[in-house]
């Protein structure tokens, strides 16, 4: 009997643009204008070797936002024309994404006062569920999608760009206003699922990894935190774009607080302070849904993160990449309880023993976030003599000094 494994692939901020990445101004490594026969010079058809090379596929293909650059219509069609190439391509079921600040015309650039109405206009329907939902989606700022085992609440945190006084312009950050929380409230209600899964495009509490001057976190986005940290909903994978900064986090609450997964950008040229520590990347999520009992974990699972790398194509994420190419979340412990344990289990070992060999007896240590393990390897050494070597994310051997 096969166990259900929920797959995920994240595509984020793409910054599609209408014109050739060969511009020295492009913003982005995808234009409309591009040959796109070549996979190392192009992330689109890279994906599509890679998926095809490696049998890649996914349940679910999820875009947070900014599919295109300053709101252009044409890029826009291109690049939701190209989403949904990747979803076949994938073998996934299901598109769905949100829209970015880059998504809505806020500045009345290619419309006449309709910041959404590009949006509206795509084919098939924006973000990717029926007429009725996107109307919905439209009307309420969110609309909450019913899989079988699965809750997916796509948030636009981009309502109101187009909107306010030129004081204080809306496109500068995102906005989840109190009338959306409380119709929230009320929807999440109605039936339970055991994975819940938030998509918006800005990020919901600080993430300034690069302590740059940074406004547009979401306004309101406390009050989202306390609602889904509340446990009367489930446990929640918050997955937001934006910041075209990579990172696994928790946000800070109680013991049922949401999981934050920071995409990077697939394609978005990275300004220098970025670019010296995260590159752009693509990543599928697995959750084993019918392990969690087992495994006693409310919400847990792997991230496998690729980098383009310009010339070479998508290659597994390495060092100082943001995410490593493997990378877990969901087991929520002490590195000192952890450390503990394993030397526990090495007490009668004269050997080194292997990460998988260790995985058959703490399957766990699978579900820690990098600064989590990384925190338990120097607590293996300072307190127990115990060296653990790291590879890709994930402890490839241990054993004595």
């Amino acid at each position: 009997m096969t166990t259900r494994t929920l797959k995920i692939a994240v595509v984020s901020d793409l910054h599609v643009f209408n014109g050739s990445s060969e511009d020295s101004k492009s913003p982005s490594t995808i234009g409309t204008a591009d040959a796109q026969d070549a996979p190392e010079r192009h992330p689109l058809r890279g994906l599509a070797d890679i998926i095809q090379r490696d049998k890649l596929s996914a349940d679910l293909l999820i875009c947070p936002g900014d599919l295109s650059d300053k709101a252009d219509p044409a890029a826009l069609i291109f690049a939701w024309n190209k989403l949904n190439e990747l979803k076949y391509q994938l073998g996934a079921k299901h598109l769905l994404a949100t829209a970015g600040n880059h998504d809505t015309d806020s500045r009345n650039q290619h419309d006449d006062h309709d910041p959404k109405g590009n949006l509206q206009s795509l084919d098939p329907m924006f973000p990717g569920v029926d007429e009725a939902l996107c109307d919905r989606f439209w009307s309420r700022n969110f609309v909450i999608v019913e899989l079988e085992d699965v809750r997916i609440l796509l948030l636009n945190s981009s309502a109101f760009h187009g909107y306010g006084s030129d004081a204080k312009p809306e496109f500068r950050h995102g906005r989840i206003s109190s009338k959306t929380i409380s119709a929230l409230r009320m929807a999440l209600t109605i039936g339970e699922k055991r994975i819940n899964i938030l998509v918006c495009h800005h990020h919901p509490v600080t993430h300034n990894p690069v302590n740059e001057e940074d406004y547009s976190e979401m306004v309101g986005g406390d009050r989202l935190i306390d609602l889904l940290d509340s446990g009367e909903y489930g446990s929640w994978l918050l997955i937001h774009g934006h910041k075209h900064y990579p990172r696994l986090a928790y946000a800070s609450g109680g013991a049922s607080s949401p999981i934050i997964f920071s995409a990077g950008s697939l394609s978005a040229f990275l300004y220098q302070k970025i670019a010296s520590r995260a590159r752009n990347q693509f990543y599928i999520i697995e959750i084993p849904i019918d392990d969690l009992d087992a495994l006693e974990l409310d919400l847990a699972g792997t991230v496998t993160a690729w980098d383009w790398i310009n010339m070479s194509g998508w290659q597994p994420a390495g060092v100082g990449s943001g995410l490593p190419h493997q990378v877990g979340f969901g087991w929520r412990e002490s590195a000192r309880t952890i450390a503990t344990t394993i030397a526990k289990h090495l007490e009668d070992k004269t050997d080194v023993i292997t990460g998988e060999e260790l995985l058959i007896v703490m399957p766990r240590l699978r579900f820690l976030r990098p600064e989590e393990l990384e925190a338990v390897v120097r607590r293996l050494r300072s307190s127990h003599g115990i060296v653990a070597q790291l590879k890709d994310g994930m402890i490839s051997e241990v054993g004595r000094s």
